[in-house]
This record gives structure tokens, C-alpha cells and sequence, in this order.
């Protein structure tokens, strides 16, 4: 969630749920890549298992983000499919990639490929872009 999820918010997750796996707010990719990694990165040791969320729709940025993440000591990285925000649609991504299966593949594919961690898509099934289908979230491996 953006502007929720920062490290503070998530060290008192970790208070509440001691093994739960937690998510970092999502990123975009251009933030880690040309903005302060520090800032968009740093997290405490007892936030593991961690895993950052990124959004972004171009394979070889995410590529570079998933190997900063990954150096940062991310336990996932996780390609947010489903945030319908105003500013991620004028990004197109987040919910945009829904309508759009064969870049999601190739961004997943390229972020495989540039680490050693698990990599996995989140996205949701929203009204009005999949009719017939509700808030159900789903989480998979793509």
C-alpha cells in the first residue's frame, strides 16, 4: 500500500504476526533505480520474511530493481498486478498490467532471470476491468 507500508508500519506488523511474510509499499521502479535506494530500501532485520513490492512495466528496470532488492536482502520480489491507484495508471502499471498477460510474463521472466529469490506476481481480479469476477486477489508464480 503506498505510503502505508513504509518500515515503520511493517516493524509493528512484525510485532503483531511474528512469522507472517510482509510487503514493502510498492515501489516504482524508477525510484530505486535513479532516486535514494536507501530510503526505498533500508528495513529492519526483524521485518524477514520480507519481500518488496515493486511497480514498473519495463522487463530490463524491474531486472535492475529485483538485483537491488535482492542485494538489499529482500526475501521476494513481488510485481504489484493489481493496485488501481490514479498515480499508477498514469504510470500503467499496478492494475494496468492485467490487461496486459505478455508483458506481465516478460517482466516476471526478466526479474527471474536477474536473481536468485523467489519472484512473484500480485494482481486482482477488479469490476470494471474482468467483468464477472469480484476483489478476489491472486498470487502466483506466472
Amino acid at each position: 500500500m503506498i505510503d502505508w507500508t513504509d518500515r515503520h508500519c511493517r516493524y509493528f506488523h512484525r510485532l503483531l504476526s511474528p512469522h507472517a511474510r510482509l510487503y514493502t509499499e510498492m515501489i516504482a521502479t524508477g525510484a530505486i533505480i535513479y532516486g535514494d535506494a536507501a530510503r526505498h530500501l533500508d528495513f529492519d532485520r526483524a521485518e524477514h520474511p520480507v519481500a518488496l513490492q515493486r511497480g514498473g512495466n519495463e522487463p530490463e528496470a524491474l531486472a535492475r530493481a529485483a538485483r537491488a532488492g535482492q542485494d538489499w536482502g529482500y526475501d521476494e520480489i513481488n510485481l504489484n498486478c493489481g493496485c488501481p491507484s490514479d498515480r499508477v495508471q498514469k504510470g500503467a502499471f499496478g492494475a494496468c498490467l492485467m490487461s496486459t498477460p505478455a508483458l506481465v510474463a516478460d517482466c516476471v521472466k526478466a526479474m527471474r532471470d536477474a536473481v536468485d529469490i523467489p519472484v512473484m506476481r500480485e494482481g486482482h481480479a477488479r469490476r470494471g476491468r474482468h467483468p464477472g469476477h469480484g476483489q478476489a486477489p491472486h498470487r502466483s508464480g506466472l
